[in-house]
C-alpha cells in the first residue's frame, strides 16, 4: 500500500434518514464546523453524494464506518476527487463523436437501459416506480411515452401501428448501452453519437411517465444530449442551464 496515498469517504443520499442526522455526523465524525458540514449535507440532499473528507486508507475505512453503524451509507473511492470532473463529455474528433464516461456512473444507469429494453418487448406490462404502483401494458403506455403526431387519435394509433418496429426498437437499445458501458473513451460515428441522443431521450420521456427520476436526473440527461449535439453538430449554440451543476459529485444510482 503506497504510505501516500489518500482514500476518499463519500456519504451518500437516500430517502428515509433526516437532514439534521446527516449534518451532526458530518460536524462529528469529520469534525468540521457547523457551516461546512451544512454546506456538505446540503450537497448530498440535492445532488446525491458527497466527498466529506480524505484519508489514508485506515482511516478512511473508520470514518466510513461510524457512518455506516448509525444507518448512513457511506463508501471508500481510493484517490482524491475535487468534485469538477467531469460525467460525461463528448467532442468532435476526426472520424467522429469521442466520449468519455466514467465507468462507475455508466454502470449506474443499467436499470434505465433495462427498463427501455424490457418495454419493447412483446406483451410487456409496465409497473409504476412509486406506490400506488399501476400496471400498464405496452400498447398504452407506448400511446402515453409516444404522443399523437396527427389531428385525431385514431390516426396517430395507425401511425403508432405502422412503425412499432422503429419507435419500440430493442436492438437500438442494445447497440447503445453495449457501446455506453465501454466508453471510458470511446469513438462514435456521427450516426451512432446520433442513436445515443435517441436512447437518451427515450429514457428521458419513460421517467417522464412513471415519475422516478428527479429534477437532477433530468438535468444530467439533458446534459448528455447536449453534449452530443454540441458534437455531432457544431453550429448549434444552445447555452446549458446551470452547467457546473453536471459534475462527479452527481448521484450514481439514477433508477
Amino acid at each position: 500500500m503506497n504510505p501516500g496515498e489518500r482514500w476518499n469517504v463519500v456519504v451518500h443520499n437516500d430517502d428515509h434518514t433526516p437532514f439534521a442526522v446527516v449534518w451532526h455526523l458530518i460536524r462529528k465524525v469529520c469534525e468540521l464546523d457547523a457551516n461546512t458540514a451544512y454546506d456538505l449535507t446540503n450537497l448530498i440532499h440535492h445532488s446525491g453524494r458527497a466527498v466529506v473528507g480524505a484519508y489514508d486508507r485506515d482511516a478512511a475505512e473508520s470514518v466510513a464506518l461510524r457512518f455506516v453503524r448509525a444507518g448512513v451509507r457511506a463508501t471508500v473511492l481510493r484517490g482524491v476527487m475535487t468534485g469538477d470532473e467531469p460525467i460525461f463529455t463528448a467532442e468532435r474528433v476526426d472520424g467522429g463523436v469521442r466520449v468519455m464516461v466514467p465507468e462507475e456512473f455508466a454502470r449506474a444507469w443499467e436499470p434505465a437501459f433495462r427498463l427501455l429494453e424490457n418495454l419493447y418487448r412483446r406483451n410487456a406490462i409496465v409497473y409504476g416506480l412509486r406506490f400506488p404502483r399501476p400496471a400498464m401494458t405496452r400498447r398504452p403506455f407506448l400511446r402515453r411515452m409516444f404522443p399523437d403526431v396527427a389531428g385525431s387519435r385514431w390516426r396517430s394509433a395507425l401511425v403508432r401501428r405502422r412503425n412499432r418496429e422503429l419507435l419500440a426498437d430493442r436492438a437500438l437499445v442494445d447497440r447503445v448501452w453495449d457501446q455506453w458501458i465501454n466508453a471510458e473513451s470511446l469513438v462514435l460515428t456521427t450516426a451512432e453519437a446520433e442513436d445515443w441522443i435517441v436512447v437518451f431521450g427515450q429514457i428521458r420521456a419513460v421517467h417522464l411517465q412513471l415519475r422516478k427520476a428527479t429534477a437532477l436526473h433530468f438535468h444530467i440527461l439533458a446534459h448528455i444530449q447536449h453534449q452530443l449535439v454540441a458534437a455531432v453538430d457544431p453550429e448549434v449554440h444552445v447555452p446549458e442551464q446551470a452547467p457546473g451543476a453536471v459534475t462527479q459529485t452527481a448521484p450514481v444510482q439514477p433508477v
